[in-house]
């Protein structure tokens, strides 16, 4: 009987949301208080304000004047390739998000208390989500937003900012996504990031013959995100296959988590 309560007990931590709230919170905690959300917030910005400034930044090294379009502090916010940079940052802040509890013996210790695995992937992904959303997108752009209205003499198109910005947390969505399904099975955070990295490389490296392929791969909603906030139709194709990519993400990452033997 007692080996029959403890198996329904350990069924039960592996399944369902249990413990989801206390442990998100505890992430988050654990997020407030590491360096590396500062560094993302400092690298993202810094890259963001040079992209944001590039016009200017011109200028003053050739001495000579831009056309006016050039000046369009919306259009220079936008073009200061956010995208690219909180691709690298979602990929080097959530390569360890698994790997490293694993090799410290927390992991095992976590799964101990009564928390299911479901619930502590789940949070693991919305608090990282949450976080470089907030310091790898909202604040970098709020920042590049004051900088551009100083340097282009006028405030940039807050909404059309806030539309790409909102977009654009799909690349970090897919990417914290893909990094905690990797680490289900891998124990090198290296590893990890060499194959994010690779992925992040597939539309360059096939662009040119198979089209149809980058136009559905998740890190093409950067593209979406330049063109909903251009006031174009959003490209539906790319939003259902990014969405079918995440979930699928989630459920081979879950999956093969409930199986690992810790």
């Amino acid at each position: 009987m007692t080996a029959t309560a403890t198996n329904q007990g350990l069924s039960a931590t592996n399944l369902g949301l249990l413990g989801f709230g206390p442990f998100l919170r505890k992430e988050l905690s654990e997020w407030w208080q590491r360096r590396a959300i500062l560094a993302t917030f400092g690298a993202v910005t810094v890259l963001g304000l040079i992209g944001t400034l590039a016009t200017r930044i011109d200028q003053w090294v050739t001495g000579l004047a831009p056309v006016a379009a050039a000046l369009d502090p919306t259009t220079n916010v936008l073009g200061a390739l956010f995208d690219q940079w909180i691709l690298f940052a979602a990929i080097f802040a959530s390569i360890g998000l698994l790997i490293q509890e694993r090799t410290t013996g927390t992991l095992a210790w976590t799964l101990s208390k009564p928390i299911s695995r479901n619930s502590l992937l789940l949070a693991k992904w919305l608090v990282a989500v949450v976080m470089l959303a907030v310091f790898g997108l909202v604040l970098p752009l709020a920042v590049s937003v004051g900088v551009a209205t100083w340097a282009y003499g006028s405030v940039p198109d807050l909404g059309r900012v806030a539309t790409f910005g909102g977009v654009l947390v799909a690349i970090p969505a897919f990417y914290v996504a893909f990094n905690l399904a990797l680490s289900t099975r891998l124990n090198s955070q290296a590893g990890v990031a060499a194959i994010a990295a690779g992925a992040a490389m597939v539309p360059l490296l096939f662009g040119g013959f198979l089209p149809v392929l980058v136009e559905l791969w998740p890190t093409s909603m950067s593209s979406v995100a330049i063109a909903v906030a251009g006031g174009e139709a959003p490209h539906l194709p790319t939003i259902l296959s990014w969405a079918i990519v995440v979930i699928g993400l989630g459920i081979a990452g879950l999956v093969i988590f409930q199986r690992e033997d810790l």
